[in-house]
């Protein structure tokens, strides 16, 4: 049988997911955005939220290996892990590896251009049984009884939650980020359940900077799917810094 030349061959995805029928959705396809996805890349009812526009990307470009098209209650239900890992697939199958990418350099703010291989880009998969990352906090959160809670658990983020943490009318990123957080946080130390829902944004907003800044470079490290810090050189000053992957050139329209 001949493959269509818009599939790439099935991918391996890094986390996996249960269908409604409780199978192990483990592989899928992914064909070449067209006309149509172009569409939704310029519809402002999706650009002001992200997690929707990555969503209906997946549902309409994204088969099982059946040939089934991913439903768009599946696509949201998908780790944030598997979404980046299938969006990465998506770009490479529809405009290739290379990438222009702008990095601003943290010391001197001169912009360096990289070319980047999106090939080499490092996917770590989820070890099994691991559906949770847990953060050791160094000053940790006070709780209204006055108990100190160091440790923090969070489930890994899914469209669902992303989509939700964009819709909220704030548009700032720092608190757009807590919201998602707070969607995954499970645990804080020997808080009760109930008592970590009602506390929500407010108790991660709540944390010293330090302690905001270790989740993050925990998560960072620790949570599965494609590594999307780079590391850049300055070509004006020679620093050497970390930076997110540039995505202006991801989906280009130009």
């Amino acid at each position: 049988m001949t493959i269509s030349p818009h599939l790439r061959p099935s991918v391996p995805l890094p986390v996996g997911h249960q269908t409604d029928e409780g199978e192990p959705l483990r592989e899928v396809t992914v064909r070449k955005m067209t006309g149509r996805e172009e569409a939704l890349l310029t519809d402002p009812r999706l650009r002001h939220n992200a997690g929707k526009l990555i969503t209906a990307l997946l549902a309409s470009c994204v088969q099982t290996p059946d040939g089934t098209p991913l439903s768009t209650p599946t696509a949201r239900r998908l780790s944030s892990a598997d979404r980046n890992f299938l969006l990465l697939q998506l770009r490479r199958t529809t405009f290739g590896d290379e990438m222009e990418a702008h990095y601003r350099c943290p010391r001197c703010q001169g912009m360096t251009l990289v070319l980047e291989d999106l090939s080499t880009v490092e996917v770590r998969e989820l070890p099994d049984g691991e559906g949770e990352m847990t953060v050791e906090l160094e000053d940790g959160y006070t709780d209204a009884h006055g108990d100190c809670h160091r440790e923090l658990v969070f489930a890994l983020p899914t469209g669902e939650d992303e989509e939700t943490a964009a819709a909220r009318r704030d548009a700032n990123p720092s608190r757009q980020r807590d919201a998602l957080l707070a969607r995954c946080l499970r645990r804080v130390g020997e808080m009760e359940e109930r008592a970590v829902r009602a506390a929500g944004v407010r108790l991660l907003s709540d944390l010293s900077m330090s302690d905001r800044q270790l989740i993050r470079r925990t998560l960072d490290e620790r949570a599965p799917g494609p590594e999307l810090i780079r590391t850049v050189v300055c070509e004006h000053c020679d620093e050497e810094y970390r930076s997110a992957l540039d995505m202006s050139q991801f989906f280009p329209l130009g």
